[in-house]
Parts: C-alpha cells; sequence; structure tokens
C-alpha cells in the first residue's frame, strides 16, 4: 500500500505550488493543509518537521522542507523507496 503523502502549504507559494505539480504529474495522490489558514495544521507540521516555514512534505513518516529544489530529489528517492 502506498504511504500517505501530506503536503503543508501556504497561499501564493511558488515552492508549495510545485511540490504539488511534481506530485500530481506522478500521480501521487496528496493531501494538501493550508497552514495560514489552519492553526491544527501548522501545529502538525511544526511536530512532523520541527519548522515553521512551508513547503512540508510529508511521505509516511518521512517529512522533507525547504524549496521545491532542495526537496526534489529528496521526494523522488522517498517515492521510488515507497514503490510509487
Amino acid at each position: 500500500m502506498p504511504p500517505t503523502v501530506t503536503v503543508y502549504t501556504v497561499p501564493n507559494c511558488s515552492s508549495c505550488e510545485a511540490v504539488k505539480r511534481f506530485l500530481g504529474s506522478r500521480g501521487v495522490p496528496f493531501t494538501e493543509k493550508n497552514v495560514r489558514e489552519d492553526p491544527a495544521a501548522l501545529a502538525e507540521m511544526q511536530a512532523r518537521a520541527n519548522v515553521r516555514i512551508a513547503p512540508v512534505t510529508v511521505i509516511g513518516e518521512q517529512a522533507f522542507y525547504g524549496t521545491f529544489d532542495d526537496q526534489r530529489p529528496l521526494l523522488e528517492a522517498a517515492l521510488r523507496e515507497n514503490g510509487v
């Protein structure tokens, strides 16, 4: 069974949009949580990744953060490891 994928985002964030496009282009279903509008999602993101800045991408138990360019190779490897 593929891992659960969650993307924590904020509005008007180019890296957030790039992460969503990247996952979408690979057919990876994900849940988006807007941390600016949802205080519970912000707390959840901070607990998972220990950062306050979106985007944060969580694949299974692994959390990735930073710009899309920083996350991309890590996301590709995590998706490969999970057979996605």
